[in-house]
This record gives structure tokens, sequence and C-alpha cells, in this order.
């Protein structure tokens, strides 16, 4: 879910995915205006919307592009036969031309045309800046939310994406979605301080909890078939049972600032994080806080645990991801630093295995115990950043998105073939005297290993198949 931190400047919102230039910030027009509307709640357009079904005006689903390099495209004169006396000419040339001797550069360049076979579904674009994102645990089903409360389910596959279903679900931005562990239901978290599930057989709303907070909700996750929990941007946390009405059966404040993240750490304990720099966790048998962390510099904004639920990772937005043990969340065990921004989004891929969403618009693969950057798995344009990933429920594709209106998907099945020990240790560039932090950002890109599902290229790949010179 995106940072929509209070104070967060509002910018334009590009109508096109393909209008990128300029486009300052997440916050619209349309967000600027729905905030003044928040001080009459008793007024017009703060009436529910019943997941109203609208047209799927101005999305894109996406289809592989098969288009080769234009530069390199053959015309209809190379690609025909001819049928002059220069036959025995072009014979001659072909025979001259002796592929051994090819030069290195050529095969290089070749090699670089040839089309990737394509391991994962094309991007889906958007007309609306696209705020939260959840893959369906059984089927192959993603679903989206905007900024303009509209949910899109869609359903992904390697040639192509469908669109299923587009909802109208508030007048105000939607701020989180998660699909439960049975994939039953959806959980919706809105800017009108509304919170919904819906019945993902019909894609009708079956529970609704209207202003169920005194401020705008931040983040939600699903505890179980009927229990859920939901956090605001005062630092409030709320525990819901669908089954006893709309009453929450637990009520803290343990924040200043926003509840920017849940994760449920077993069947007794939940951690929230938040954006004040602390984590606070909950004994869900006595529904009560339980262990707070130290206040650290910056917002902690993502969650994840590694080593079979043992450590919990943080990620925060100075940079560095925090490891706490199990039961033990008042100070860090441990810390991985080296991310050249903050880290707003993380997702645990195999034991030990992270992707981080970054700042700077990376998505990266970090190996813990030991300690390793494995490489960039891509990247969003302009370097916008990574806002919210999401894995599916075979482990293969990882989905992010960013302030470009895409849905970009990555095949990373290759990470559980890599030799870890190979890999670059992270670590922080060495001081120089350059001061300006673009700069430094360029040149740790440039030393920065890319992975396969990367669209970026290593240098010393392109060059391996050169001959040295004897």
């Amino acid at each position: 879910m995106c940072n929509f931190k209070p104070s967060d400047p509002s910018g334009d919102l590009v109508e096109s995915s393909d209008d990128l230039e300029g486009m300052a910030g997440i916050n619209s027009a349309e967000e600027s205006d729905a905030d003044d509307s928040d001080d009459s709640e008793d007024s017009t357009d703060d009436e529910d919307i019943e997941a109203v079904e609208i047209a799927d005006v101005g999305e894109e689903a996406g289809k592989p592009n098969n288009q080769e390099n234009p530069f390199f495209a053959a015309t209809e004169e190379d690609s025909e036969v001819s049928d002059t006396d220069d036959d025995s000419d072009l014979e001659a040339e072909e025979t001259k031309d002796d592929p051994e001797e090819e030069d290195d550069l050529i095969k290089a360049l070749k090699a670089a045309r040839e089309k990737k076979v394509r391991n994962s579904p094309p991007d889906i674009k958007t007309s609306e800046l696209i705020t939260d994102l959840s893959f369906h645990p059984e089927a192959d089903i993603i679903a989206l939310g905007n900024i303009s409360g509209d949910l899109s389910i869609f359903s992904y596959n390697n040639e192509e994406n469908k669109m299923q279903k587009k909802l109208k679900l508030s007048k105000k931005t939607l701020r989180g979605l998660e699909f439960d562990e049975a994939g039953t239901s959806l959980l919706t978290i809105s800017k009108d301080k509304t919170f919904r599930i819906l019945d993902t057989e019909t894609w009708t709303v079956k529970t609704k909890y209207v202003k169920c907070h005194d401020s705008p909700l931040y983040s939600c996750a699903s505890l179980g078939p009927h229990i859920s929990v939901t956090g605001d941007e005062d630092g409030f946390v709320k525990m819901w049972d669908n089954r006893l009405g709309d009453t929450s059966i637990m009520t803290f404040k343990r924040f200043d600032e926003y509840v920017s993240s849940f994760l449920k750490m077993d069947e007794n304990h939940l951690i929230a994080a938040s954006g004040e720099g602390t984590i606070q966790s909950f004994d869900l048998r006595q529904k009560k806080p339980d262990i707070q962390s130290e206040m650290y510099d910056g917002e902690l904004n993502c969650m994840g645990t590694v080593r079979t639920g043992t450590k919990l990772v943080v990620g925060s937005g100075t940079g560095p991801l925090y490891l706490f043990s199990k039961d033990q969340y008042g100070l860090h065990s441990a810390q991985f630093p080296g991310h050249p921004d903050g880290v707003n989004a993380l997702i645990p891929i195999t034991d030990n295995v992270l992707i981080t969403g970054c700042e700077d618009g990376n998505v990266r693969a970090v190996h813990l115990y030991p300690h390793r950057f494995l490489g960039v798995v891509g990247h969003h344009e302009d370097e916008f950043p990574i806002e919210r990933l999401d894995v599916n429920t075979s482990g293969e594709i990882v989905a992010s998105i960013s302030h470009d209106n895409r849905v970009k998907f990555w095949n990373v099945t290759y990470l559980e073939e890599m030799d870890y020990d190979k890999q670059k240790k992270p670590g922080i560039l060495p001081k120089t005297t350059i001061r300006s932090k673009s700069k430094k950002l360029n040149q740790l890109r440039e030393t920065e290993h890319q992975l396969p599902s990367s669209s970026r290229t290593n240098k010393k790949e392109f060059f391996s198949g050169f001959k040295e010179d004897e």
C-alpha cells in the first residue's frame, strides 16, 4: 500500500501510463479534494457505495510485445530472395564471410538482439495510480486498488492478462487490499474510514464497517476466517470479528504516527509497525499489547520472517533492514545495511531470501544468514519508488507497483539455484569526494549486479564472448 502520509505533498495525476514526465508525487488533486470533504462526515459524498460494477475504461491488461529491435528490423528487400544474375556474387560473399571469423562485437550485438522467452506475465497498465495489490492464494488472479476507489480483478499468465471484474467500492482512495488465507474473502480499506470484506465468489460486500476509525485507515490484515485487524493514521489498532457485529473486539493506541503494516508471527502474536519508528507486538489470546521496541531513525514500513519464522525482518525508511529474534522485539539482534535509500516493501521468497522494494525504484534480492546482496530483480521507469510487492502462491512470480501506473511481474525461480556464497556482501559505498546523493546512487547502480529478470544487462556479460588480445 502506498505511503499516504498525512503530510505528503500532493501532485498531479497523469491520464495515461505512457505520459509519466512531470509527475511529482503519489497524492493527486483528487485526493486533496477528498481531504476537504473529510471534515463534513454527514455530507452526501460520504455515502456508501455497494460495490457497483463499472466499465474497464482506461485499463490495459497487457499482451506480450514480440516486436524486434527496430534498428535491426529486416526490410522487405532483405527478406525476399532475389532472382537476378547477382546470385553468384551473393554466394561468393557468403563463402567469404566465415562465421568463425565473425567480429566479436557483431556476435555480442546479435546475442543482445535475440528475443528472450517470456517467463512472466506482461505489464498491466492503468489510467489511475495503483495503491495496493494482492495475489489470490489459490487461483492465478491478482486484485488491484487505485486512488479513485476502484477495485480491479485480473487473471494472469505468461501470454496475456484479462480483466475479470472492475468495481467502484468508494469515492475515495483504496489504501489496502488483502486476500484471506483461503482466498474466499478480500479485505479492503479506504480513506473514507470504511473497512469492507468482499466475497470472492460473487464479488459482493458481505461485511462492512462504516467509519470504523476516527481517522482515515492506513493498513489491514487477515488473521483468520473471521478475524481481521486495521490500523489508522493516528496510531490506533482495532481487531474485528465479523460474527460479532460492528463493534471491535480490541482497540489500542500504541503509536503517535500511522500504522504502516501488520504481520501475524504465529497463532498467538501479531506485530504492528509504525511511521514513528517502532514496532509493537500484541498477544492475540489476551487481546492486549505485549512488547514495544525502541524508537528507530525513520519510519518502519514493512515486515517479513525468515529462518522458519524465528527471525523478524523490518524494512526502514532510512535503508537498513532490522532483524529481531522471535519474542524479543525490544531491540534488533542484527541489521542489514547497504540499501541506497528507504525500503518501502519486502516479501520473503525462501527461508533466507527476501525481495525488497526500494525508494530508488529498484526491486532487489537479498540473502540473509549469510547476509548478501544478490542483485537487482528489476526496476520501474524514471526511478519512481517501489511502493508495494507481493508474491504469487507458487513463489515464482513477484509483482510490484510504483508511481508509473503499471504492475510489473518478475519471474524469480532462478533464486533457488544461485550460489549465495559468491555474491556481494552488504555494505555502503566507500567515502569519496563525491557529496551529491544522485551521483553516489549512480555510482552504486553501475556496480550492482543485474539478475536474469532485469531488463538491464551486466557489462561483463555483454563483453564475455570477446577474445582476449594475445
